[in-house]
């Protein structure tokens, strides 16, 4: 079995997914704000807004509080990068 974060790679790589579609392959939503952040910081993937912006690193911790994430499963979506591809 995957990790999430594998997971979320390889599901990812059939194209954009929704934030909420991507914390279902998490068991929490602490181990989904863990595991997503920690792609993004690693560069794995890329965080889109409802227009297909790249949404900028210091919005991430914005987004993922308790506050923004109910805004953030419903607007925003993951891209994988090339550098997030090879690892799948």
């Amino acid at each position: 079995m995957l990790s999430p974060e594998l997971e979320t790679l390889d599901q990812l790589a059939g194209g954009d997914l929704s934030l909420a579609v991507v914390a279902s392959f998490y068991p929490g939503l602490e181990g989904f704000k863990k595991g997503v952040l920690g792609l993004l910081g690693e560069g794995d993937v890329v965080l889109l807004d409802s227009e297909g912006r790249d949404v900028p690193q210091w919005r991430w911790r914005e987004l993922f509080s308790e506050a923004g994430l109910t805004q953030a499963l419903r607007e925003f979506r993951l891209r994988i990068t090339p550098q997030g591809g090879k690892k799948v």
